[in-house]
């Protein structure tokens, strides 16, 4: 729309921008159609013309015209004002000002460090390890690119005029910068959390693929650069006063453009020395080396030595110091030292500035001396990995795993054993923008290392293999050669070889890694089978139509021996839980799940041609490995692609409000009454693991509440209290950020098929058989007397949905008939084997080798029109001329990495059903789903989609519902628009509140000692708690320590995770990528759950009768009582220890028949 202005005054001197002011501030909050409705919307964009004056000026006649993008405008100009992002004309005038950037006299690269003579309170200094000094200014010059919040030094390097170079530091990458206080230096140290990102200008090569591409990701700025690039990473800029006008006033200026672009950091004014210390010359990294390769056996060690300098925890100087020190360790106290080495890495990457590397050492090794070494449990390994990034290795651990088949065969040769991931600098995924060729070094990098292997620590670790979900998150397996007692030389070729025969898929490299990957997942060992007690049957088949795809059954004798294996080997078992009747397994080359058929007898298997992915000949016995026991059923949630589906599928917006505001209210009343924050952490498991929600309900059976009244006793305390506020906060931001709101009558389930129709065909009986379109589903919690079986319609679904057929509505026909084989089972949905097609495939290409289906009978989200499933022709896979060898399946590893595109993808395609007319419904869209499913099954068929074959979205100014939870990171509200369907509306429903943080210190009330000890008191005759507390001290101290350890290596920042985020099972912490979040949150949950197994096996000791361990579980709980009043430094983990303890008394209460189950 055009519009006439009149008797907008400027001065004559007025300049164009004088006038884009004039209008922003006059004329855009005046006029209705113009102005946004709210502070939280972006201005209009608009083109101004007016008359110049013909002197650089605009004409002072008090008119002009404005044109904004509404109603009918010409269509590119439209397209233009409504993708631009509107910027603030003040802010442009400053950003205008410094278009050309600051000049640079010199780039220096280093460390910080703590030089010898420091006093306590004297600051760092930096180390110069790399420079490059510019004698004219204008080759090297500071840029702020606002838009991509970053900054930007581009240089020319004198030596190669043709050379342009750049160094990218992300806003959000700079931990603080440090300026003089001396206005006569021009410099500034940036303190960055992560290396900055290297770049140089392309001279494109006509048959280069790349060819659209300006710039180049490289390594190493020149050859000496890639000499510390590993180890020092942090900027000293000099800048220079080249224009007389700022002159002495350079560093003002950059510190006044700091929040114009939006750059938050502290800073900090100091004086700081710069010195050329060459902390990481050759001859340094030389002695370092030669030292660590000679702790030969004490391999953990010297991992532990490397990941000092590797991590940017210490520098050569100070690791050398510390040399006579580890060795002495080492001579004296052998058995510790992998332990006291592990610990004393992480209290020096949190230590003091001012406290000295040796220092913390010896504390360290004072509090490791006082307490047993940690010890693994069964089934579980202490795991060492390595990040590579394009400039660096990060090591972790070892941390506690879960083991799989190539560990457990090899076992007491773990450390040999290296799991390596592939990541940027930030340890987010390996991605570059469309103008930047990031994968001419990716493949360098990370092929090198695949085909030429890694040494660290003093071995050479080769390529083994991969997990299908490891590689998912660029992960994969490397062996360092040994020589086993009894079976030789191991290598990594000698464990391929060994796995089994993969001749049906050897000339596919997708599907040959992939059969491989079998051996790799992670499980638990459980009942070993003689080759009579299995066998296999025929799949369900209907025209073509498998209908068992990955399932096959056992008999209720084999579950139960399974599920007794199980728990007798995890004493952290609960007292309650329902026994499964599915598993998901691993067996021989087989794959899948397994359920029980009431018609086995004994102890017997039966197996599926599906679930069979390559042949292991000769095993007269062989193990079932267990990769999921499904004893529960999850809760299902909504989730955006979910939302933006059933949107376009006909639930209208109320039915979105009313189940958000329902889970809203229930959140915030979490803080009423004890039943109420129970049903939150239920609904969103949360604290399982410390058995909180257990504890909760046996505790309100016993009187106690969170509000009480006059015949209720108070249970609150002030960390339930900032527990019960986190986990409020937690969720309030997942219905806001994610839309993860529970759907009531609703459950996630793995899926399995009705064995009926197999035993009809064969003529066994008269079998009641699922119809098509009709499904059975019974749920049984820990808790439930009687199971619960579905009736009626329902929706049924697999996430993540993109299509939207992928939501399917189908019949649950509730309690079963006597006549049918599935009526036994519990916490599984079952599918039909018989009509058109099968169901699960329907649902986003589900099969049922333990893919989870969400059950919906919530009846607002039934009512759905209909729509065809996607159907799409299945890919052949890729396959060469001849057999796959071992660099065949390196190479698609490279190329996998490089093109999943899986998240860029559904990512996309929400955007876009956002922006284009129709949604999810859209062509364009439909596009994306297909694509998706495609880069979904790339994995295996080793097909890839390109970033090329994207549609590309409509508008660069974003959904309101993608502002990012990050406030470092979030847009200019001006640049994200306000969406009108469900999820903006979902969005902007939700208002987030700071979380209350109690500061009393004290632990648990008196009163629920109090009414404890009577039930105590009463089985435990002459029972006196114990006053000695060494084993007690002995058992927190190593509790305590690994918390420590867990906090601060799973922490996204440099800040410990808290003790309510460790009890929760979450990290609070915001993250740009949600992937590694959860990948975080996953590996620290298996480490937490291994120290909780731990320390409960240690508190219940080696008495195996009841009271023995009420009694000892009994003197705990009182013990950590008083480590909570304590008011020290050990207070850490004093509260989660009191809930591990206060489960044992309630758990063995329980057992010894005072409370009810």
């Amino acid at each position: 729309m055009e519009t006439s202005i009149l008797n907008v005054h400027t001065p004559a001197t007025a300049t164009e921008h004088t006038v884009t002011t004039t209008i922003a501030d006059q004329v855009l909050p005046r006029h209705p159609g113009l102005s946004p409705v709210d502070g939280q919307q972006r201005f209009s964009n608009f083109e101004r013309t007016s008359e110049p004056d013909g002197h650089g000026g605009v004409r002072d006649d008090a008119t002009g015209n404005v044109t904004t993008p509404v109603n009918h405008v010409d269509a590119s100009l439209e397209k233009e004002l409504v993708e631009t992002p509107s910027v603030d004309p003040d802010i442009q005038r400053q950003i205008d000002a410094r278009a050309n950037g600051f000049a640079i006299c010199k780039v220096q690269i280093g460390t910080f460090y703590r030089p010898g003579n420091a006093g306590p309170r004297s600051p760092q200094a930096f180390s110069i390890e790399w420079e490059m000094d510019f004698q004219q200014p204008s080759v090297a010059r500071l840029k702020f690119e606002r838009l991509d919040k970053q900054m930007r030094i581009e240089m020319v390097d004198p030596a190669k005029e043709s050379a342009h170079y750049s160094i990218i530091v992300k806003f959000n990458n700079i931990v603080k910068m440090v300026m003089p206080c001396d206005s006569r230096e021009s410099y500034i140290y940036f303190d960055l959390g992560t290396p900055p990102v290297f770049q140089k200008e392309k001279v494109h090569d006509p048959l280069d693929r790349s060819y659209n591409k300006q710039f180049e990701r490289v390594g190493e700025l020149c050859a000496k650069h890639g000499d510390i690039a590993r180890y020092a990473y942090h900027l000293r800029i000099v800048l220079c006063d080249d224009d007389d006008h700022y002159r002495s006033h350079v560093l003002d200026m950059f510190r006044a453009l700091c929040p114009v672009a939006e750059i938050c950091p502290l800073i900090r004014y100091v004086t700081m020395d710069a010195q050329k210390e060459e902390l990481f010359n050759s001859a340094n990294l030389k002695r370092v080396d030669e030292w660590v390769k000679s702790l030969g056996d004490h391999w953990r060690v010297a991992f532990q030595v490397e990941a000092l300098l590797d991590n940017g925890i210490a520098h050569t100087r100070d690791v050398l110091k510390l040399k006579p020190c580890i060795d002495r360790l080492i001579s004296r106290h052998g058995c510790i030292a992998t332990e006291v080495m592990r610990y004393f890495v992480e209290a020096a990457a949190r230590r003091p500035t001012e406290q000295p590397l040796r220092k913390c050492f010896e504390a360290t090794l004072q509090r490791q001396l006082r307490r047993p070494p940690f010890t693994v449990p069964n089934g579980l390994f202490f795991c060492h990995r390595v990040t590579l990034t394009p400039t660096r290795l990060l090591l972790e651990g070892p941390n506690i795993s879960q083991s799989n088949r190539i560990i457990r065969e090899f076992q007491g040769y773990e450390d040999y054993f290296l799991r390596v991931s592939f990541r940027d600098e930030d340890r987010l995924q390996y991605r570059c923008t469309r103008d930047v060729d990031g994968e001419t070094l990716f493949r360098y990098r990370v092929g090198k290392v695949l085909k030429e292997g890694l040494y660290l620590a003093g071995r050479h670790f080769e390529f083994l293999g991969y997990s299908c979900s490891a590689l998912k998150t660029h992960a994969v397996w490397f062996v360092s050669p040994f020589r086993h007692s009894t079976k030789g030389l191991v290598t990594a070729e000698y464990i391929r070889d060994n796995l089994g025969n993969f001749e049906g898929v050897i000339y596919s490299p997708s599907k040959y890694g992939a059969r491989m990957a079998q051996a790799f997942t992670a499980t638990d060992s459980s009942v070993r089978l003689r080759e009579s007690q299995w066998s296999e049957m025929p799949d369900i088949e209907w025209d073509g139509i498998v209908f068992t795809d990955g399932v096959g059954t056992i008999s209720q004798g084999l579950a139960t021996l399974i599920w007794q294996t199980l728990r007798g080997s995890d004493s952290d078992n609960s007292t309650s839980a329902v026994q499964p009747t599915a598993y998901q397994i691993r067996f021989l080359g087989y794959k899948g799940m397994v359920a029980v058929d009431p018609l086995l007898e004994g102890i017997y298997m039966r197996l599926r041609p599906s679930m069979r992915k390559f042949d292991v000949e000769g095993k007269d016995y062989a193990e079932i490995e267990i990769a999921s026991a499904f004893g529960e059923p999850k809760p299902a949630q909504l989730n955006r692609p979910l939302v933006s589906v059933l949107e376009d599928r006909g639930i209208p917006l109320p039915a979105f409000l009313e189940l958000q505001e329902k889970a809203a209210s229930n959140t915030r009343s979490a803080d009423e009454s004890v039943p109420l924050f129970v049903d939150l952490l239920k609904n969103h498991n949360l604290c399982e693991d410390f058995w909180v929600p257990d504890i909760l309900r046996r505790l309100n059976r016993l009187g106690f509440e969170l509000n009480p009244g006059n015949v209720r006793k108070r249970l609150d305390t002030p960390f339930l209290s900032s527990l019960r506020s986190s986990t409020i906060n937690y969720v309030l931001r997942g219905i806001k950020y994610r839309a993860r709101i529970p759907i009531p009558e609703s459950y996630m389930l793995p899926g399995v098929a009705d064995e009926g129709p197999a035993y009809v065909n064969m003529g066994y009986g008269n079998f009641y058989c699922l119809p098509e379109g009709k499904i059975f589903a019974c749920i049984q919690n820990s808790h439930d007397e009687e199971p619960t079986w579905i009736r009626g319609s329902c929706v049924v679904y697999r996430s993540p949905v993109i299509h939207p057929g992928d939501v399917q509505c189908v019949e649950a026909i509730g309690k079963p008939p006597g006549n049918c084989l599935f009526g036994t089972l519990r916490n599984v949905v079952v599918f039909p084997t018989q009509g058109t097609r099968s169901l699960p495939n329907s649902l986003a290409g589900g099969d049922l080798d333990g893919d989870m289906y969400e059950v919906v009978q919530y009846g607002p989200l039934l009512d759905l029109e209909p729509q065809d499933p996607a159907a799409y022709p299945p890919a052949d896979p890729y396959k060469l001329d001849r057999r796959s060898t071992i660099d065949d399946v390196r190479k698609f590893i490279i190329e996998y990495i490089n093109s999943d595109n899986v998240g860029l993808i559904a990512d996309r395609h929400l955007i876009m059903a956002d922006q284009l007319e129709g949604g999810t419904l859209n062509t364009a869209c439909l596009e994306l789903a297909e694509l998706h499913s495609r880069a979904v099954d790339y994995l295996k068929n080793g097909r890839k989609v390109t970033i090329d074959e994207l549609p590309r979205t409509a508008a660069l100014s974003q959904p309101d519902w993608r502002e990012s939870e990050q406030p470092m990171q979030s847009s200019n509200y001006r640049d994200h628009h306000e969406s009108p369907r469900a999820l903006g509306w979902l969005y902007r429903n939700i208002m987030l509140e700071e979380g209350r943080h109690p500061h009393m210190q004290s632990g648990w009330n008196d009163a629920l000692s109090s009414a404890l000890w009577p039930l105590m008191h009463c089985r435990l005759h002459g029972y006196e708690p114990s006053t000695d507390r060494s084993w007690l001290d002995s058992i927190y101290a190593t509790y305590r320590e690994e918390l420590k350890y867990i906090s601060t290596t799973y922490s996204l920042s440099k800040t410990p995770l808290s003790e309510e985020e460790l009890v929760m099972g979450v990290i609070l912490a915001t993250c740009s990528s949600e992937g590694h979040k959860r990948e975080r949150v996953f590996v620290m949950n298996e480490s937490l759950s291994f120290l909780l197994r731990a320390t409960r096996e240690s508190l219940a000791g080696e008495s195996r009768e009841i009271y023995g361990q009420l009694a000892r579980a009994w003197d705990a709980w009182i013990y950590s009582q008083r480590v909570s009043d304590d008011g020290s430094d050990s207070q850490f983990g004093s509260h989660s220890f009191g809930l591990i303890a206060l489960g044992l008394v309630l758990k063995n209460l329980v057992r010894v028949g005072i409370l009810p189950r």
